[in-house]
């Protein structure tokens, strides 16, 4: 099976999102305008952030919600905005730790205010800019649960499906914590790697979202759940597999931001790994001089492309994703049994390492 059926479910997903976060969001923009200008300037690049997202996560709880057959797409769509709002919010602390400047094909939101700052002659306007962005990102944080707590599901379901929800966002941060504090460290191996990016990623993406979107429809059969975490384990794997892969070989204006940046930052990936461990000395020592390397040009970066391909890196990680979607293939007859939730959970997490963005 190719993913078209999975990116076709997320398109549709997203049409069918689209004037929910309008509304919801011409609401809050309304509210800020009344506070002051700034306000409602910083609430409306907070929401064209969030409009540009994939809506994976989002797409998953749906999914997730119609495992149970007597349930409908319609009426889980404005709680799972709930993960998509919170992704946008995390992001925006997120672009803060690793210094980024372009999310989404947009300027990153303490940039976008750093410029306000800068024009307006406002003293000390990285400061300035850093601190408007954790305050709008605090505020999406609850907005999050104002798309779980106002869905109008049954609220017992609503508190399952938040435990999930916290629980879960506890486990991102332990994770970002351990990322943030051993970025450029060499000598990482892949289970280190892989146990910052199962809290980081991998249960964020795929576990929590089909999870909590299976409590908001009132499964409860422990044998489904464990099920989904497999499932949801391999499709967060697959999808931060081709996420390392797309940040060195994806198409700049398709992707959303600067190519190479995981190279500037110094975070360790599964192909950097490879390369340390068995590049040839050529390879090693550039890469070394990559690593956190904020002056790297794009000829750098198409130079390390090359010795990603030529070591054996770009294979080994591609190899690694494919994996993951055939282990997480393997558990879709224990989660369901209607032929067309099971297409497209197939295809979904085929299209993980089919996408280009």
């Amino acid at each position: 099976m190719t993913g078209e059926l999975g990116k076709k479910f997320l398109k549709d997903y997203i049409v069918n999102t689209e004037k929910i976060l309008e509304e919801y969001f011409e609401c809050r923009i309304n509210e800020a305008t009344l506070v002051s200008d700034i306000n409602a300037t910083i609430m409306k690049a907070f929401y064209e952030t969030v409009r540009r997202g994939k809506r994976i996560r989002g797409t998953l709880l749906s999914l997730g919600y119609q495992l149970a057959n007597d349930t409908k797409e319609s009426e889980v769509l404005f709680a799972s905005l709930s993960v998509e709002l919170f992704h946008a919010a995390v992001l925006v602390h997120d672009d803060i730790m690793d210094e980024d400047d372009i999310r989404r094909g947009l300027r990153t939101i303490h940039k976008q205010v750093e410029d306000i700052a800068r024009e307006a002659k406002i003293t000390n306007p990285e400061h300035y800019g850093i601190s408007q962005a954790i305050n709008i990102a605090d505020a999406g944080y609850f907005c999050a649960w104002d798309f779980l707590l106002n869905s109008g599901i049954d609220n017992e379901r609503i508190r399952k499906a938040g435990k999930i929800f916290t629980d879960s966002i506890v486990r991102v941060v332990h994770g970002q914590i351990l990322d943030v504090a051993t970025v450029s460290m060499k000598g990482k191996s892949e289970n280190h790697i892989k146990k910052i990016h199962t809290y980081k990623t991998a249960e964020y993406t795929g576990v929590m979202p089909l999870l909590m979107g299976a409590k908001l429809a009132g499964i409860e059969d422990p044998i489904i759940f464990e099920a989904i975490k497999n499932y949801g384990l391999a499709f967060g794997w697959a999808f931060q597999i081709q996420d390392d892969i797309l940040g060195i070989f994806a198409e700049e204006e398709e992707f959303g931001k600067p190519i190479g940046s995981d190279l500037r930052e110094g975070k360790n990936t599964f192909l950097t790994l490879y390369v340390q461990k068995f590049g040839n000395q050529e390879q090693k020592e550039f890469l070394d001089y990559c690593m956190g390397n904020q002056n790297l040009t794009k000829g750098d970066v198409e130079t390390m492309k090359k010795h990603f391909k030529e070591s054996g890196a770009y294979d080994h990680t591609y190899q690694l994703g494919m994996n993951y979607v055939k282990e997480g293939i393997s558990h879709i007859p224990v989660i369901t049994n209607k032929p067309k939730i099971s297409e497209v959970l197939e295809s979904m997490i085929v299209y993980m390492m089919e996408r280009v963005v």
